[in-house]
């Protein structure tokens, strides 16, 4: 099934944001912390193109926490907002689940 429009929107940019990282960290040097980017992203195409709830929650409850935790708080800035309008969406595909 095809990811929900609403919640496609928000993992576009998500991924928009991560792969400027990437960009901006690849130039600077940085492969340890592109492979951290590339990491917290690399899930999501799946997630676009056959949806999953429980892919969803796995993004949420476990690859998101370990991008947080290797990540400075500059670092997730960008990701805030999107991750604050995505948990409303994680809330309800969650209940789908467990209902």
């Amino acid at each position: 099934m095809n990811c929900p429009a609403e919640i496609a929107a928000i993992l576009l940019e998500i991924l928009q944001w991560g792969l400027l990282a990437i960009r901006n960290h690849g130039w600077g040097g940085d492969a340890a912390r592109c492979a951290v980017e590339a990491d917290h992203l690399h899930n999501l195409p799946a997630l676009l193109t056959d949806f999953r709830p429980e892919a969803l929650k796995y993004y949420w409850d476990v690859e998101r926490p370990l991008f947080i935790e290797k990540s400075s708080a500059e670092e997730v800035t960008h990701f805030e907002e999107l991750w604050d309008e995505l948990s409303h969406h994680v809330s309800r595909v969650t209940n789908q689940i467990a209902g």
